[in-house]
């Protein structure tokens, strides 16, 4: 019986997926934050399963992860080589990824997509594309200053007993999100901005190293509490020397207005899709 293409890459191995990913940068920046975010939640006592895997067990051929969240099943597909022929090769021969379900494909740059897309046509999948910009603040950028917090308000990482909130106001939620924000939440990825110790917005570093989920409560907007807590997590993160990733969907001028204010580089242009069997 012949070997699977894909083959597991342990986290002790992580390293030199990581140096490629760095040497295409920062097209890759993406597959590089994940990796080291999962090593992070890791560390926190916490396997949820996300495992990797490279296309003829060389990192150079680029990055297959299942990202498996209760019922979303997620594959992170990232290269970085223009040249993606054995990535296409190993995801079409590879028995591993069930074509049978609903596959997310996260933060594919271009040449990654386009070999999503002729991948796709042989499965017979349909496809759904969502356009993302890329927006970094280099880990050595200054901190943010003048962030003194009014009266009566607190930042802090948020705890389980705000899990039901932050599940039920997120426009996305699906079966299986407020595992999800658990699992944020559990390995202290979620921070919250509280205004006499009642929770009025949020956000998480998702388990990719990106930005995200960064709600305020209706009756509290327009007080400038979202840039506030931008921020203060961005300011979290460039003190442990990390990048700050943000993802801004294609037409979200708000979002991409406050950025590009903070000092933000805008990079490549990403696409996230969803294949569906036919």
């Amino acid at each position: 019986m012949s070997e699977d293409p894909l083959v597991y890459l342990p986290v002790g191995r992580w390293g030199e997926l990581k140096a490629v990913f760095k040497s295409d940068w920062p097209r890759s920046i993406s597959g590089f934050t994940t990796l080291e975010n999962i090593e992070y939640i890791l560390k926190q006592g916490i396997d949820y399963g996300f495992k990797v895997y490279c296309p003829y067990g060389e990192p150079s051929n680029g990055m297959v992860a299942f990202n498996l969240k209760k019922t979303f099943y997620e594959i992170i597909i990232q290269s970085p080589n223009d040249d993606t022929s054995k990535l296409e090769d190993a995801l079409k021969t590879s028995k591993l990824i069930d074509w049978s379900r609903q596959i997310a494909v996260p933060f594919a740059p271009k040449h990654v997509m386009d070999c999503v897309r002729r991948v796709n046509f042989e499965k017979n999948m349909k496809t759904v594309f969502t356009r993302t910009e890329t927006f970094i603040l280099h880990k050595e950028t200054p901190l943010f200053k003048d962030l003194s917090l009014p009266d009566g308000f607190t930042f802090k990482q948020l705890t389980l007993e705000y899990l039901d909130l932050v599940d039920s106001t997120w426009p996305h939620r699906y079966d299986g999100s407020r595992w999800y924000f658990d699992l944020l939440t559990r390995a202290n990825l979620g921070f919250g901005l509280f205004k006499q110790n009642d929770l009025i917005a949020w956000v998480f570093i998702k388990e990719m190293g990106a930005l995200g989920h960064l709600y305020t409560l209706e009756n509290h907007r327009q007080k400038g509490y979202g840039e506030l807590v931008l921020k203060l997590i961005s300011n979290i993160l460039l003190e442990q020397k990390r990048y700050v990733v943000a993802f801004c969907v294609e037409g979200n001028k708000s979002a991409y207005k406050l950025y590009k204010k903070l000092g933000f580089e805008r990079t490549d242009e990403i696409e996230w899709c969803e294949l569906t069997p036919l």
